[in-house]
């Protein structure tokens, strides 16, 4: 009973992910084509926040998928280079976005 609850799980956490993932692209696509256009000052930064926030979930939603593939034994681990100075500055991002909202 355990393994069916198990893989029942996996497979709604793979279906919905691939649910959210797709029009989660269309939204990163469209603020990378609104981010061509000659914005405000203002505006540009309000979709380079959507942008990123976007990004985020992205990544949150493939580590979903990750578990997933964990838990069935699919997992199969690539090395990949990353930019250091862009990851600080995400994270940099995130954090001066929520503490705007803080008094």
């Amino acid at each position: 009973m355990a393994k069916e609850h198990n893989k029942a799980k996996s497979i709604f956490l793979s279906n919905i992910s691939h649910d959210i993932r797709t029009p989660m692209n269309a939204i990163i696509g469209m603020t990378d084509i609104l981010l061509h256009d000659d914005l405000p000052k203002r505006s540009r930064e309000y979709v380079l926040d959507i942008k990123n926030a976007g990004e985020r979930l992205l990544s949150t939603l493939n580590d979903v998928l990750d578990f997933s593939k964990i838990e069935s034994g699919k997992l199969e681990i690539v090395p990949v280079d990353y930019d250091l100075i862009k990851l600080m500055d995400d994270i940099m991002n995130l954090v001066a976005v929520r503490l705007t909202d803080k008094p």
